[in-house]
């Protein structure tokens, strides 16, 4: 099996990935990837920990297939885990896994063969050859896969040790930089807000946070802490989209409510979290970092399995509330502020393709083109389809050639194929279309069109 013209049936399109796609350089400005991890630089020494070890992706599918917990994140040998997987993934037809699985295979390790319970052992033995002889490590894979940048997602109150680390003893091709990612300092509800208000005070040199003015200082001190560090981006996970029009005077009245030991009610959340948001946004601008809003998760919706396994174990889902409403609020009052900074939104629901295709137009800046960007196909919608769709409603509805391209959202140092995957889809959107005569340009546009949305638009989008 060759993955050479995989998704590529149109001629200009394998002409377009041939020439400008396949080699180009990957910046993956918002992943899970670990810092640590990057600067230990371990040796990996079996794809099954590789493979299994932090991808919900794969056990969602295992779960659904049948496979029993143990062989998927509890105690079993690896080349069990491993021969469970492939029997599942040769049967994920139409699935996204399906061709990441055997991209990974390719690009990595070299191996064309499918993988299913038959082929199991000989792969598992032939990859597990391979990670011994080449000594295979993190560096090893990000500098194969032309990566030359990385955002990590980090909580505020992180001290950035091995980012700073790695900035000092290994200067490389690739950037590994920070991501604010200030959740638990929005999420006023939640059991553990005042000890985790008690942990960012003292990271930010505070002997305590007592009012709102407090926090916002305490968070500034942070952001500040990560733009030593590098931080380009902030990024926030918007369960609940819920945006109200607040003042400072509102939220500090819920915050030292909440923080007496009384009960916060849903409607005086909404002002806290709304106010701090805008807050925040104000920060990023000033700081000229781009804001990044992924909206629409719903979290652990399984109590059973949270409580056993915790979070980020794949028991998450898309949410369906409407998003179109409370995001032209939060845009439109900090546009109205001159707090806006270059935001890109994401939405885990593809039924809101066309709201977030058409709403970065309303705030369009000149001096800045695409600065409200419609983000990557993100989670469920990053299948073939899904990015299909997302390329379609952003051509149709809003402006493609200012996309900023794709991303990995991933926990893996493998996942780099999902660009070589985004921009097979991509390249086959244009070059269709080019074949039957609905699009005619020039090779020189032509270029600048699959170069700039493969990495060139992110360069600029983060001015680097």
């Amino acid at each position: 099996m060759s993955n050479q013209d995989l998704i590529l049936t149109s001629p200009t399109a394998q002409r377009l990935y041939s020439a400008y796609a396949q080699t180009a350089p990957i910046y993956d400005y918002h992943c899970h990837l670990s810092a640590k991890e990057i600067l230990e630089d371990k040796v990996f020494t079996d794809i099954a920990d590789m493979w299994l070890g932090h991808d919900h992706y794969k056990w969602r599918a295992m779960r659904q297939a049948g496979v029993a917990e143990a062989l998927i994140t509890g105690s079993a040998a690896p080349a069990d885990k491993f021969r469970a997987f492939a029997r599942t993934v040769a049967r994920l037809v139409g699935c996204p896994l399906y061709d990441w699985v055997h991209l990974e295979l390719d690009t990595y390790f070299g191996i064309a063969e499918p993988l299913d319970e038959k082929s199991a052992d000989r792969i598992y033995r032939a990859c597990n050859k391979s990670l011994r002889e080449r000594s295979l490590r993190p560096s090893d894979l990000i500098r194969q896969s032309n990566v030359q940048l990385i955002g990590t997602t980090d909580d505020p109150t992180d001290d950035l040790a091995a980012h700073f680390e790695l900035a000092r003893c290994k200067p490389a091709d690739c950037r590994v930089i920070p991501t604010f990612r200030p959740d638990r300092a929005l999420n006023i509800q939640k059991a553990e807000f005042a000890d985790y208000l008690a942990s960012l005070a003292d990271c930010a040199g505070y002997g305590a946070i007592r009012d709102f003015a407090g926090l916002v200082a305490a968070l500034r001190q942070r952001v500040s802490f990560f733009g030593q560090a590098g931080c380009l981006m902030s990024d926030h996970s918007l369960e609940a989209l819920d945006f109200v029009d607040s003042s400072r005077e509102q939220a500090d009245a819920v915050l030292k409510a909440r923080l007496s030991g009384k009960t916060v009610s849903a409607d005086e959340a909404r002002v806290f979290s709304s106010q701090l948001l805008v807050e925040l946004a104000g920060l990023y601008t000033e700081f000229q970092w781009v804001m990044q809003l992924h909206v629409g998760a719903l979290r652990n919706v399984s109590s059973r399995m949270f409580a056993r396994l915790g979070a980020d174990k794949g028991f998450d889902v898309m949410n369906d509330f409407q998003v179109a409403v409370p995001l032209a609020a939060l845009l439109n009052r900090l546009e109205s502020k001159g707090t806006l900074p270059a935001t890109i939104l994401y939405t885990l629901n593809s039924k809101d393709n066309l709201v977030l295709s058409t709403l970065p137009q309303c705030f369009a800046d000149s001096a800045m083109p695409g600065k409200i960007q419609f983000g990557a196909a993100w989670w469920f919608n990053d299948t073939q389809g899904g990015i299909e769709s997302h390329i379609k409603s952003l051509a149709e509805q809003g402006i493609l050639p200012t996309f900023i391209g794709m991303l990995t959202d991933s926990r893996s140092f493998l996942s780099y194929t999902r660009h070589d995957y985004f921009r097979r889809i991509l390249c086959q959107f244009i070059g269709e279309r080019f074949d039957r005569g609905e699009y005619r340009a020039s090779e020189e546009i032509l270029k600048e069109l699959v170069e700039g949305i493969c990495y060139k638009n992110i360069v600029r989008y983060l001015h680097l």
